[in-house]
């Protein structure tokens, strides 16, 4: 709904005019009327106005948006099946040509909000990863409103954290979901990207595809996703608590026992923290750990 509309609407809950007439006696501009009525928030019968309740117009809205978002992948499919549909869609082949076609769609147009769900790490680290900062670089303001969503079980590793925290230096915001059904690239003022075959991760060809109403589409299914999902987290060294209890004064012993841990395991955990951290005492260890909470505070 644009703002016009919005403002309208506001407007005409609270006086309920009961003609379309009377929006001029009341000093109001009619032009969102006809956008209101089609959102189902008013409906007109000859000049008369009636309103709708509002949280039911959504509820309706809410549940049409799921009922497309369910039929997704059955688009999909059929665009595959029958290739002369009418809606524009650019063919793309390859993981390189793909990555490459992003850049040169980003130079014509310059992203705005985009988000892409990746089923796994294997073309992130293989293809993205490596020229990332450079391809985005030009696109600071759009890359500021930039999401992704990755499954849990593809975050494992250090080296799978080390992909991540690619993307998360570019200015991505990052999510992790329990499945991401398909790999998805949605802006949704922009464009739209999908897999040829729904499922095909890392898909070896891809359409994009500029019609709206398909670009809307994606975009509330990735949405969906989005909201599904939970923010990633830098996971903290195990050494992290051991340093928290360490600078409450707590000894060794202490530590271990409140960590149900041995004391060995606590000695070695703050070894990896002077390591971590370049220092040789654990005086120095304590004034780097004091700055480090201060940094973050």
């Amino acid at each position: 709904m644009t703002e016009p509309a919005l403002r309208l609407l506001v407007s005409l809950l609270q006086a309920r005019p009961a003609r379309r007439a009377d929006l001029l006696a009341l000093g109001l501009d009619d032009g969102p009327l006809d956008e209101l009525i089609r959102a189902g928030f008013v409906a007109q019968t000859g000049d008369r106005l009636s309103y709708d309740e509002p949280a039911a117009v959504l509820a309706r809205q809410a549940r049409a948006t799921a009922g497309l978002i369910a039929v997704l992948p059955a688009l999909t499919r059929e665009w595959q099946n029958h290739p002369r549909t009418t809606v524009g869609v650019e063919l793309v082949h390859g993981h390189e040509e793909q990555w490459r076609a992003w850049a040169r769609h980003a130079a014509l147009t310059p992203p705005r909000a985009p988000i892409n769900l990746y089923p796994s790490l294997d073309v992130l680290r293989d293809v993205i990863a490596p020229s990332l900062a450079d391809v985005v670089g030009p696109y600071p303001e759009g890359m500021r409103h930039a999401r992704a969503v990755l499954p849990a079980a593809a975050v494992v590793t250090d080296e799978d954290r080390a992909v991540v925290d690619v993307l998360i230096r570019a200015g991505l915001r990052v999510r992790l979901a329990r499945r991401v059904e398909s790999w998805l690239y949605s802006d949704p003022e922009v464009l739209c990207a999908l897999p040829l075959t729904w499922g095909e991760h890392p898909p070896p060809s891809i359409m994009i595809v500029h019609d709206p109403a398909v670009r809307a589409l994606t975009a509330a299914y990735c949405e969906t996703v989005w909201q599904a999902a939970a923010e990633y987290r830098t996971p903290k060294p195990e050494f992290h608590d051991v340093l928290r209890l360490l600078a409450l004064g707590m000894s060794d012993r202490a530590i271990a026992t409140a960590q149900c841990t041995s004391q060995r395991t606590v000695e070695r955990r703050i070894a990896e923290a002077m390591a971590h951290y370049g220092v040789g005492t654990r005086f120095e260890l304590g004034m780097a750990w004091s700055a480090k909470l201060v940094d973050e505070g």
